[in-house]
């Protein structure tokens, strides 16, 4: 078996995240068409993101994975326990400075799953509280898909004590789905009523981030846009957050 295979039967090991998408039937339905696991580069680009990979500080002990060009609808993600997966596709259509800033976002959900202490200090600080599962109505639960950098651990978070962002696939059971098929409703917890537009209090602090489906997706956007590369730059983020 091939270090890269094997990268991968580890983390699974760990993670169980193939075997939860192929246990939800609309996840598994949404990735049907996908095919997940190792792949290789052109020359050039694999020269072009080894030379990023090794100007960024925090990817210093994380392995960095190429995966097939359909994996997870081509989207960059992490898996155990500092992997990160970077779809063939996606290198080769990205430039230096979107390949880097990825790179960093990633970089960023491996630092989460080594240090979820840290980074939940920050969410509850900046206004975030965790909800566990059983406070989620398993009609909307069902119909979620599974982020691979954050469904390990606490998926699911309140904004503002009643509001939870839920990454709900747009047609349900309808049809055939697609990764790509996914809007953020938001739920409050006093009612589970289902409303599309994030409350005014969330717009207010962060606008309309690309990722507002979980806190630490929020802040990995944030933190990677703002040019955060060394780990002494992160610890000192967290730590002007924190306290």
């Amino acid at each position: 078996m091939s270090s890269a295979k094997q990268l991968l039967v580890l983390a699974d090991a760990h993670d169980h995240y193939l075997k939860r998408c192929a246990a939800s039937p609309i996840n598994a339905s949404a990735r049907s068409g996908y095919i997940y696991g190792p792949s290789f580069l052109q020359d050039a680009d694999a020269l072009r993101l080894t030379t990023i990979v090794n100007n960024i500080d925090l990817l210093r002990d994380i392995d960095v994975l190429i995966l097939t060009a359909s994996a997870d609808n081509g989207y960059p993600h992490t898996r155990p326990k500092a992997l990160i997966c970077l779809p063939a596709g996606f290198v080769s259509s990205s430039n230096d400075e979107e390949l880097k800033e990825t790179l960093c976002h990633e970089a960023m959900h491996v630092h989460q799953r080594q240090n979820p202490s840290l980074w939940k200090a920050l969410c509850i600080a900046e206004g975030w509280a965790p909800v566990s599962q059983s406070n989620i109505p398993p009609r909307f639960v069902e119909k979620c898909r599974i982020n691979p950098d954050t469904f390990y651990d606490t998926p699911f978070w309140a904004w503002d004590t009643h509001y939870v962002p839920l990454p709900m696939f747009k047609n349900g059971f309808a049809g055939k789905v697609t990764l790509g098929d996914v809007t953020i409703e938001w739920m409050d917890l006093r009612s589970n009523a289902l409303f599309h537009a994030p409350p005014d209090s969330f717009t207010e602090k962060y606008g309309s981030p690309s990722q507002p489906e979980h806190p630490f997706e929020i802040y990995a956007v944030i933190f990677a846009a703002e040019g955060i590369t060394t780990h002494a730059q992160l610890g000192l983020k967290l730590k002007q957050l924190t306290t």
